[in-house]
């Protein structure tokens, strides 16, 4: 096993590339892209591979710590995908709470233009009554 200062040097070297990687897919093809995450998780699964046969020869306490940090693996990634869910449930209740109340808005200023207009008619409709009887009253 290496010394602990190796591993974390291994793994700041590790994490450059996956900072330059980043960068770099940013300027890259969709296809392209998609091959590195096709890499990066057979990588994955080799490692994964590699750590379960070695967790095999090792004793019964370490065999049952990587069991341990798999499933506290996969509990903070559920968390983590619940956590992105809910938030995005969050927005869309939000959206659709502001775009119900945006409908509200719109009825209730239609509602008055349409009360408006039937008081307008009424208005319309006087005049010409009293304009008729006006007329007639001269004739």
């Amino acid at each position: 096993m290496k010394p602990l200062s190796e591993q974390l040097a291994a793994l700041s070297t590790r994490a450059k590339k996956a900072e330059d990687d980043a960068a770099a897919a940013r300027k890259e093809e969709r296809s392209k892209i998609q091959e590195r995450v096709d890499k990066l998780e057979a990588d994955a699964n080799t490692r994964n591979t590699q750590m379960k046969a070695n967790a095999t020869q090792a004793k019964d306490t370490v065999e049952g710590q990587w069991a341990d940090l798999q499933a506290t693996t996969r509990q903070r990634t559920a968390k983590l995908k619940a956590d992105i869910n809910a938030k995005k449930a969050e927005m869309d209740a939000k959206r659709a709470e502001h775009k119900a109340e945006d409908a509200e808005d719109n009825a209730t200023w239609a509602i008055a233009y349409a009360y408006d207009a039937v008081e307008y008619a009424e208005l319309a409709v006087l005049d010409a009554i009293t304009a008729r009887s006006d007329a007639d009253a001269l004739a």
